[in-house]
Order: structure tokens, then C-alpha cells, then sequence
């Protein structure tokens, strides 16, 4: 677990109380920024606010990433056994009440929200460069369950399948699907190696399918065929 040593967090407490963020929150929130960062190629600072209502985690990103609306910055909650939520709220002091409804929204559970517990922190992640795993047990054995996935998900008797290079630690993953009779398909999967399913899966919206085709085989890995995984 190498790239936990990586893992710096600078906590400023602002009511004098202990409140440091769950660890297994600041290692889900820091993978999340460093897959979304991953075109940047160097680490980089974030700050945050942190509080927790119940057993969730919330944080408030102090930074506005490009093309969000200042006025509602990002917000993100945990819950253990679930993956990482991104949303926004507006900016004030309920921002906490507002990130707790977004989560349970995304997990489905009743939106009555849950008061933020605690004190409020201000706290900095380091956010390591992405990259992508080195080969491993692991990393093999989560390539051969997404496939097994992917394929009760419906892409049944598939000729080729390729992944865009992972870390075991990312919260997506994009397929590149070749049927049997050679028509391509793209698939996007949020993903969590911890969950079992690991994937949730999901289509891209507006963006243009060739362009995440591209994506993915400038970096290719091969689930299928399975003779030279990966691909170069």
C-alpha cells in the first residue's frame, strides 16, 4: 500500500475539538481527485471543509473546479460500503444539511436529512498524480470479475473487450466493447474495488462516442481476447 504513505492531510480545527475525517473517507476522496486530475501528470493541494452527520462523511471543496458554478461549490459524502458521491450546494453554512440530502439520495435511502454532527474542519488533501497499477493478483482478478460483470450485464459473447488502463483505486472505468459481428459499443461503469458488484454502469450523456473511444485505446487494457493482457 505504497501510495498510502503519499497520503497528507493538514487538519486546522476550527471549534478546538478532534475531527479528523474517517480515514477510509480521505482515501476514497483522494482517489476520486487524483482519477479526475489524472490529465494534470503532478500532484496538487486541495482544501476542504469536513463535517459528518451520523456515520457519513461529508467535505466541501474550497477550490471551484472549471466549468462549475461558484455559487454551489462541490460537495462529496461517503458512506461506508458505498462509493464516493459527487454534488453541489449552495454556499453557506447549511452546505453540510444539503450535502447529506444529496447523499442519500444517491444511495437511495430517505432524504430526510440528517444534522451535521461535530464540529467543522478545514482541512488540505495532498492529491497524488494518477496512475495507472502496476500488474498484479489483484488487478487481474478485479479485470476478470468486471468482465464476468459486463457480461451479465448484457454485451454476451463479446469478441473483444478492452478497459482503460486502471488504478485498482479509481471510481470509473470506460469498456470498449466488439460484438460478434464486429460492431463496436462503449460502456462506462462506476466502479469500486471494495463492492461486490464492482461496477454500477452507466452511458456518457452528450459526450461523443468516439472521442471516449479514443480515450480508452490510447491506453488500452485487454480483457478479451485473453492472450497478451494487457495491451499495448
Amino acid at each position: 500500500m505504497r501510495d498510502l504513505l503519499l497520503l497528507v492531510v493538514l487538519a486546522r480545527i476550527v471549534y478546538g475539538a478532534d475531527c479528523t475525517p474517517p480515514a477510509d473517507a480521505l482515501i476514497k476522496l483522494r482517489a476520486y481527485l487524483s482519477y479526475a486530475n489524472r490529465s494534470e501528470g503532478s500532484p496538487a493541494l486541495r482544501h476542504f471543509s469536513f463535517a459528518q452527520a451520523g456515520g457519513d462523511t461529508l467535505f466541501l471543496q474550497r477550490e471551484v473546479p472549471k466549468y462549475f458554478d461558484p455559487s454551489r461549490p462541490v460537495v462529496y459524502g461517503f458512506r461506508k460500503g458505498h462509493n464516493l458521491m459527487m454534488g453541489s450546494c449552495p454556499k453557506d453554512p447549511r452546505w453540510a444539511s444539503c450535502a447529506e440530502k444529496e447523499l442519500l439520495e444517491f444511495i437511495h435511502q430517505p432524504t430526510t436529512t440528517t444534522p451535521a454532527t461535530g464540529p467543522v474542519c478545514e482541512l488540505s488533501v495532498m492529491v497524488p498524480a494518477w496512475h495507472t497499477s502496476p500488474d498484479s493478483a489483484l488487478k487481474r482478478k478485479l479485470a476478470s470479475e468486471v468482465l464476468q460483470e459486463l457480461i451479465q450485464f448484457g454485451y454476451r459473447s463479446p469478441r473483444e473487450v478492452y478497459v482503460r488502463d486502471f488504478n485498482v483505486a479509481d471510481p470509473e472505468l470506460d469498456f470498449y466493447i466488439v460484438d460478434r459481428e464486429g460492431n463496436g459499443n462503449i460502456q462506462g461503469c462506476h466502479f469500486d474495488a471494495e463492492i461486490s458488484p464492482h461496477c454500477g454502469w452507466h452511458l456518457y450523456g452528450m459526450s461523443p462516442t468516439e472521442a471516449v473511444k479514443r480515450d480508452i485505446m490510447v491506453q488500452p487494457y485487454k480483457l478479451l481476447p485473453q492472450d497478451d493482457r494487457p495491451a499495448k
